[in-house]
Formats: structure tokens, sequence, C-alpha cells
């Protein structure tokens, strides 16, 4: 997702609450713009029933449900495709094109390509939901919990999500993988955006993350990524800079990595050290 969201305790009530520890990716359909960020204190909070607890879990349960030693990953029966890049799950329903599930497991092979970042993540349980072209984050098994009237109007702007608080799942719609403007981001790749989420929720050691902070209150200070979607604030400034490191954060391609290295040297260097030239 390209919004970091705070994502509240065992039911998950608020999963993309932008305040801290999940991430959405708000973008307007229309022409893929990033859409206004909308303070914590604003933002509706989806809520939810808690139901029974499935095998393969759900975001109002709040937990990724890990096999036991020796036996395979359990998924929602409705993932009929299963495949993996450096130990991440990539799952998708009979109608993903398996031109997106590989594009997947390429974004995913680059992203780990040069760090070990991947290690803690798949133990934990990350996985990756390629969701097929027309279906939103609300007809997936692991959101489906959250759909009442309230939680749809959400998330009829997101194009991507990312949770990274007690159940590490991302999204990505297959149109964008796939470079189609039908996409909910406009055919933006935003998978190495939510990745990012994970990473920074998950993988990040204490020094790391209080420097992303730090270094997102400079840029705020020095009056930069003014309207963008980067200054939302510190969890969408380092996806954002992950996005643009990886490929570009914009359709047009111009905020890429050269641009990012000119533009925001501190997090350009705090990037290349954490995920590798």
């Amino acid at each position: 997702m390209k919004t970091a969201a705070a994502l509240a305790g065992a039911t998950l009530l608020a999963i993309l609450a932008l305040a801290g520890t999940a991430g959405v990716v708000l973008r307007l359909a229309s022409d893929a713009a990033p859409a206004p960020a909308r303070p914590a204190a604003e933002t509706p909070l989806p809520r939810a029933t808690p139901t029974p607890l499935a095998a393969a879990g759900d975001v109002c349960q709040g937990v990724a449900r890990m096999p036991d030693p020796g036996q395979p990953r359990r998924f929602s029966p409705e993932y009929t495709q299963i495949a993996e890049a450096a130990g991440i799950a990539i799952v998708a329903n009979e109608r993903v094109s398996p031109r997106a599930i590989e594009a997947a497991k390429k974004t995913v092979e680059r992203f780990f390509a040069n760090n070990d970042l991947e290690t803690n993540l798949a133990a934990d349980g990350a996985y990756v939901i390629v969701a097929a072209s027309g279906q939103g984050v609300l007809d997936l098994p692991e959101f489906r919990c959250l759909d009442d009237r309230e939680a749809r109007d959400f998330f009829d702007h997101v194009c991507g999500v990312a949770d990274s608080a007690d159940y590490p799942v991302v999204t990505v719609n297959e149109d964008d993988l796939l470079g189609r403007r039908s996409g909910p981001c406009g055919g933006l790749n935003i998978l190495y955006h939510e990745l990012g989420h994970l990473v920074m929720g998950w993988a990040l050691p204490p020094a790391d993350y209080f420097d992303v902070r730090q270094y997102y209150a400079d840029a705020m200070a020095a009056g930069k990524y003014r309207g963008d979607y980067a200054a939302t604030n510190a969890n969408e400034y380092f996806a954002e800079g992950t996005q643009a490191y990886f490929l570009h954060a914009d359709l047009a391609g111009r905020r890429d990595r050269a641009w990012l290295r000119s533009y925001d040297p501190q997090l350009y260097d705090l990037l290349a050290r954490i995920y590798g030239e």
C-alpha cells in the first residue's frame, strides 16, 4: 500500500488507519495520482466482527497461521496458484494471468537480490497476493471480514495494501504488475512500495528505523515532498523512497533512483545500505 497505516491489535479495527504499522496505496482510479493523505484522527476506522479462527487466518484474527514443522503452508482454497521467490510465497486465484505471477516473482527476487531481509519475513510467513483484474482488496479472503460500507468506501481508493503489524501480507493487482493503465495504480508496479512497508515493519533494526523517522523530519523541515504522497508520514516516506530506489515512484518514470540520489541523498544512502546497490 502506498500509505502507512496503523493496524490496531487483535481485531485490526483499523487496518489502514494511516498511523504507523500498515500501509495502503491510495490512488485515484481516474488519473492514478496520489490521493490527498488524511490525518489519522480523521480516517474512518473499519470495524469488523471477529470470525472463527480459520486455518489460513485473516486480518481480523490478526495472525498469519504458520504450519507445524515439516508441513506445507496453508492458504485460502481460493488461491489455486502458489509460487515462491526468495522464500516469500506468491498466491493468486485461477483468474490471474501466469505472466502476472512471473512479474511478481521477478519483483520479489530483485528486491531481495542484494540483501538478506527476506530471512525474517519468510520465517514470519510473509506473502504476496496478486489480485485478479477487477478484484478489490475486500474481495480477497484475508480482508473480506472487513467488508462493510465504511470499509468499502475507504478501500475504493486503495490500489495496494501492506499489513505489517501482525499479519505480514501485501497485495498488488495483476494489471499494475503487467503495466496496464487500467490497473488501480495506473499500471505502476507498486509491489516495491508494499514490500518496503514490510521491511520497515518487520526487518529494520531499531537504529535504521529511527534514522528513517529523523530523515523524514529533516525532509519536511526542508520543504521537500510538498503535496507528495511521501509527505504523509515516515512510513510512506520510506516506502516511496523504496519505490523510487527500485523502479520509479511516478507513472512518468522521472522519480527514479538517480532522482532520489540527487533530491534526498540521506534517504538514498540509507536505502543503498539496507537494500544493497
